[in-house]
């Protein structure tokens, strides 16, 4: 009896955000690509995402189901919630995205007051919302000028990005369930904390690692950041990450070494160092277990870059 591929893994994309800045902005030609492959799984952000389709439909797959989109769609992503994006019949779509560090912005923004904040990036997280721009022209107008301030990066262009920020984050906030329905379709609301509960408790292990991972990290070290026991966490994080805790860090480990072979001369000794594996070997070992080739060729590669991990 053939067995079946799993297609149910859940994997986390970290965005940095400046900080400088509470907005990281994607958007070039980049993004104007074909969207989900047969058996792509779903995956989850540590911050907030807004994307704005221009081109293209397809759907959004979230864990409840699949959404519609087409141009002038916009998306409100909580992070944390499980979800991918399929265009129809593998066509070029446009897209372009804002990642948005709202506990961060809100937290500046009212300080000493922390049950405001913490009120308002409740009602904006608490669910996936599928809005049109026609449906809702302060809420696409407010993206876009976002959008446009940070590809101009004209004179004062962050400040204006934080007043156009804090305007969409209380529009977004003042959203009812009926705001998120697409016209012209019948579609319930996204479920509010759809993502799994056992993803919220290993996210600040997720965290964590993105900042300690040159160090020497223990299951019980990430365990502790979750207040979990060791047991439970493990299994927890096998559960959603389809990964153990350390081959999570090792490919957090991967992922950074690829970036300094990319961006910088530093030697494959240096790197593997830098990013926390304890020799040559093991550095070795699980490059080509994650990337499928050595350090060496895949630092020669021309396509190198579409082959970083996440």
């Amino acid at each position: 009896m053939t067995r079946k591929k799993r297609t149910d893994k859940i994997f986390f994309r970290y965005y940095e955000i400046p900080r400088d800045s509470y907005v990281l902005a994607l958007f070039g030609e980049e993004w104007n690509r074909k969207y989900g492959s047969e058996g792509e799984s779903l995956h989850f952000h540590n911050h907030l995402e807004v994307g704005y389709c221009y081109k293209g439909e397809g759907v959004i797959k979230l864990e409840n189901g699949d959404y519609p989109y087409f141009p002038q769609t916009f998306t409100m992503i909580p992070k944390n919630c499980p979800h991918s994006t399929f265009g129809d019949q593998g066509g070029i779509n446009s897209w372009e995205f804002l990642f948005i560090d709202v506990e961060r912005f809100l937290t500046d923004l009212y300080p000493g007051r922390s049950r405001l904040a913490e009120e308002i990036s409740r009602r904006i997280n608490s669910g996936a919302r599928f809005l049109t721009h026609g449906k809702n022209p302060a809420l696409g107008d407010l993206v876009q000028e976002i959008f446009r301030e940070m590809k101009e990066k004209s004179e004062f262009y962050q400040e204006s990005v934080k007043g156009y920020l804090l305007a969409f984050l209380m529009e977004a906030a003042r959203l009812n369930d009926e705001d998120s329905l697409l016209p012209g379709e019948e579609l319930p609301v996204v479920g509010k904390q759809i993502w799994k509960e056992e993803i919220t408790q290993v996210e600040a292990a997720l965290r964590y690692v993105e900042e300690h991972y040159a160090e020497q990290l223990r299951v019980g070290d990430l365990a502790a950041v979750c207040g979990l026991s060791e047991t439970h966490f493990r299994r927890f994080f096998l559960k959603n990450m389809q990964l153990t805790p350390m081959e999570y860090v090792n490919k957090v480990r991967i992922r950074e070494a690829c970036r300094l072979m990319n961006g910088t001369a530093s030697s494959l000794e240096e790197i593997a160092m830098k990013t926390g594996f304890v020799s040559m070997s093991t550095f070795n070992r699980n490059f080509t277990r994650f990337l499928g080739t050595s350090p060496h060729v895949w630092r020669k590669s021309k396509g190198r870059e579409r082959s970083i991990l996440f």
